[in-house]
């Protein structure tokens, strides 16, 4: 599989990641790692008929979705999108080590909820989530917030 990016972004397809990231990337094929997504037939549904002409999605477990990088042999340009760090984490676990490891996250939307703690204007961390991306870099994964591709790159590091 052709993967040129990696992104957890909880709005998961929406206007940004269509005229942007898509564009910039120029990309065939969205794939989205949900556990939660991939049982819901009306998200699945919904999420399906917002991509834009030529872009496919398809929508998978993290379990599914580590099958799927492993043996898929297209040269299509596809984006890993996230709703989750956890199911980056996850993903990334399963593939050490193998081909398809995961070298690079970003981290583009996180909002607001109780618990979390604002890191930059779009991003919003847990203690959890900041020990996930921890566990990410001792993979050797290089982890960084950036909103659109014009935006410069902020490590992790600079902000956890």
């Amino acid at each position: 599989m052709n993967v040129v990016a990696s992104r957890v972004d909880e709005r998961l397809v929406h206007g940004q990641i269509m005229t942007s990231w898509a564009k910039h990337l120029q990309l065939k094929r969205i794939i989205i790692v949900d556990d939660q997504v991939a049982k819901d037939d009306f998200m699945m549904t919904v999420l399906s008929m917002s991509a834009p002409a030529g872009i496919a999605i398809e929508i998978f477990s993290v379990d599914d979705a580590a099958n799927k990088i492993a043996t898929d042999t297209s040269s299509e340009k596809t984006l890993l999108l996230f709703k989750k760090i956890s199911a980056a984490l996850k993903l990334t676990q399963v593939l050490k080590g193998t081909p398809s490891a995961c070298t690079e996250l970003n981290i583009g939307n996180i909002g607001s909820v109780p618990g979390r703690m604002q890191v930059t204007k779009n991003v919003f961390l847990s203690s959890e989530e900041k020990n996930q991306i921890k566990q990410l870099q001792s993979m050797g994964v290089n982890v960084f917030l950036q909103m659109l591709y014009t935006d410069p790159r902020t490590s992790a590091n600079d902000v956890i």
